[in-house]
């Protein structure tokens, strides 16, 4: 593997404007949430209160760009929405979740001798009634996918990498990922419910974070290919339907493909584009 150069310490300083504005703004979006699941304080919430918190990664990465007094938000947004990557990493950005539910959904059909219902395919009780299929992934695609990814794999990761190795960068960021959902453990009913399954939880997140990388790394840095990805991966394991054996299928197969992709990342000498 090859050296890597010692980071300016500069070059750091701007993850502590990043994570404080990631996590205050998440943090406070979700605390309403908590403190009614736990107190039954009786606070007004918006219907989807939940996936507004999403966009605390989003604005902490607009707000490290701007303080960088580098080349400011456009040059930022102009690397990472690029469309300048090979088209490859477009097919496998889709196809991998799709052959990961293909294979869930197979599974599902063995353990309980019938597919999934497809009349309540990516519907999920977190969002308000009357959601269809369509309008979930449009959420999913907004939240979960630019929201979250415009940090983790737009500014944090690339951040990370200036210093460590790919592998280790996309871990570290797991690392983060998995701080910040902590509020959710007491007032989100599907994490709460995880008991010991937090601990799978923890390793898909792990892996799932060293394949976003791969894909991340692979498109030149572009945030599109890993929108795509995380949105349909949520389609496919976030839903209600899911829980029951789907999203813990789906989970195993992306710790097997992230297991199988660490050495490739830990080789690979690309480095993140200077903003």
């Amino acid at each position: 593997m090859p050296a890597r150069q010692k980071a300016n310490p500069a070059a750091l300083q701007s993850l502590a404007p990043f994570l404080s504005v990631t996590f205050g703004v998440t943090w406070l979006c979700w605390l309403p949430l908590l403190l009614n699941r736990q107190f039954t304080a009786g606070l007004p919430v918006l219907p989807g209160q939940f996936y507004l918190g999403s966009f605390g990664p989003l604005l902490g990465t607009l707000a490290s760009v701007q303080m960088s007094g580098r080349q400011g938000v456009r040059q930022w947004a102009k690397r990472a929405f690029s469309p300048a990557f090979p088209l490859k990493w477009l097919l496998l950005s889709a196809g991998l979740p799709l052959a990961y539910g293909a294979v869930a959904a197979a599974v599902h059909t063995l353990i309980t001798g019938s597919p999934p219902d497809l009349n309540k395919f990516g519907l999920t009780s977190d969002l308000p009634a009357g959601f269809n299929v369509w309008m979930t992934s449009v959420v999913w695609i907004f939240t979960f996918g630019l929201g979250e990814e415009s940090g983790w794999r737009g500014y944090l990761l690339p951040e990370l990498h200036k210093r460590y190795s790919l592998s280790a960068s996309a871990l570290l960021v797991a690392g983060v990922w998995m701080l910040w959902h902590l509020p959710a453990f007491w007032f989100n009913e599907s994490y709460m419910g995880m008991g010991f399954g937090v601990v799978g939880w923890a390793i898909s997140i792990s892996y799932g974070s060293v394949v976003l990388a791969w894909i991340c790394a692979g498109s030149r840095w572009s945030l599109i290919p890993v929108i795509i990805w995380h949105a349909i991966f949520d389609l496919l394991t976030a839903s209600d339907q899911a829980a029951e054996v789907m999203a813990m299928v789906c989970s195993i197969l992306v710790i097997v493909h992230g297991i199988l992709l660490m050495r490739t990342l830990s080789r690979r000498s690309s480095r993140p584009p200077q903003e």
